[in-house]
């Protein structure tokens, strides 16, 4: 094999399967360890992928979460439109369930303003809890369990165990990364659990991702995105990202501003 058809097929292979060590690409290639570090090391300055220690990982993985002040003010704007679009399947007395994050913030800023007269809503996510915690006709329950600093969320085993015990009407899921191939994917196996454990405790289940998120994945997976009843982004995705997206079973729901 050529080193350029050689090199080809190391970035195909960190691609396709995440984080790799030099090991794993040597037995795969049949080559020796030396030979996968120079040809790493050539990659990288391509900028086709990014080293790490012992491997590399490709440059659409996010091996770590992304700290809540700075998602805050990420697309900020298809957040708002994604939430939007969200209300209109909320219906009186639902119970329903916001994961942690910014765009479930952002719908939960808008569930005092539906006309309902009864709503029920559980989340790991202390800001979502506080922010509703004051409207007469919303019932909060907070999942409990250990704080997470990052996401400002409970994401341990007794929130886990927690969401056992309820039914809900729908859930709404967020991510940090997502594509069709990859599915929905995130960073601690807490996190994993708890996302998987909010869908099998739905009876719909609803992805809200915006477009910005699409073409990443990290280490845990939550589910793919054939899992999903609705998934709801915003018109910043690509037409190829929306041909693969649509041959899922999901229904694909682009909000507009």
């Amino acid at each position: 094999m050529l080193p350029a058809e050689r090199r080809r097929e190391m970035a195909r292979l960190i691609k396709n399967r995440g984080a790799v060590n030099t090991r794993e690409l040597a037995e795969a290639l049949g080559i020796s360890t030396m030979t996968v570090r120079r040809d790493l090391k050539v990659l990288e300055e391509r900028n086709q992928l990014e080293l790490t220690w012992g491997g590399a990982v490709p440059l659409s993985f996010e091996a770590n979460d992304i700290p809540r002040a700075r998602k805050a003010v990420s697309m900020l704007e298809a957040k708002q439109v994604i939430a939007r679009a969200a209300c209109q399947f909320i219906k009186n007395e639902d119970f329903i369930a916001l994961d942690a994050g910014t765009t479930s913030l952002e719908l939960a800023r808008l569930l005092p303003t539906l006309p309902l007269t009864s709503l029920g809503v559980v989340t790991p996510d202390l800001e979502i809890a506080l922010l509703l915690s004051g409207c007469d006709h919303i019932s909060v329950f907070l999942s409990g369990g250990l704080i997470d600093p990052v996401s400002r969320a409970c994401n341990d085993s007794d929130a886990v165990a927690y969401l056992r015990g309820l039914r809900l009407t729908m859930a709404f899921v967020g991510t940090n990364v997502w594509d069709a191939h990859h599915g929905v994917t995130t960073s601690t196996s807490a996190k994993m659990h708890y996302k998987r454990q909010l869908m099998t405790s739905a009876d719909k289940t609803f992805l809200l991702a915006d477009a910005s998120k699409y073409a990443k994945f990290s280490p845990w997976l939550v589910a793919g995105v054939e899992r999903f009843d609705h998934i709801i982004t915003d018109s910043g995705l690509t037409a190829e990202a929306r041909a693969a997206l649509e041959a899922a079973p999901a229904h694909l729901i682009i909000a507009d501003a």
